[in-house]
């Protein structure tokens, strides 16, 4: 299924763990934001092919052979308006290992945190559905 980039609020949630990605997808639908999931690096290298998406959420360590770092060097190639935020519950990476436009966040993902990055981070051309009451900021 195409999406359209300019149009789209759609955001990939890459996380190998399905407790963690159901969480997370059940926050970002709650809010509004069309959420597609991956397993996978690889699954989500397809995915993103098919273009439209906001931002991509993904786990640092993976199974595979496409780990974090290397998605997000990929979406940074190939759609460099699409945010990353990376998430971890094992590690922190250095300043260096982020590319820019890259976020870092710490497991256990906070809701209100993942909605104000995901608002940051997102492609400046999607039309974002607005936040709810409690999550606007004073």
């Amino acid at each position: 299924m195409d999406r359209n980039p300019q149009s789209s609020t759609a955001v990939l949630v890459v996380e190998d763990e399905p407790l963690v990605r159901q969480y997370v997808s059940d926050v970002l639908g709650q809010s509004g934001f069309e959420v597609i999931v991956a397993s996978t690096g690889e699954e989500a290298l397809t995915l993103l092919a098919q273009g439209g998406l906001c931002v991509v959420i993904t786990d640092i360590a993976m199974p595979g052979a496409i780990d974090g770092f290397e998605l997000a060097r990929r979406v940074h190639e190939t759609s460099p308006r699409t945010g990353v935020i990376m998430v971890s519950g094992v590690r922190e990476p250095s300043e260096a290992h982020l590319h820019s436009g890259v976020r870092f966040m710490t497991k256990p993902v906070k809701a209100a945190t993942l909605l104000r990055l995901v608002r940051e981070m997102a492609d400046p051309r999607a039309p974002l559905p607005e936040p709810a009451e409690d999550q606007r900021l004073p």
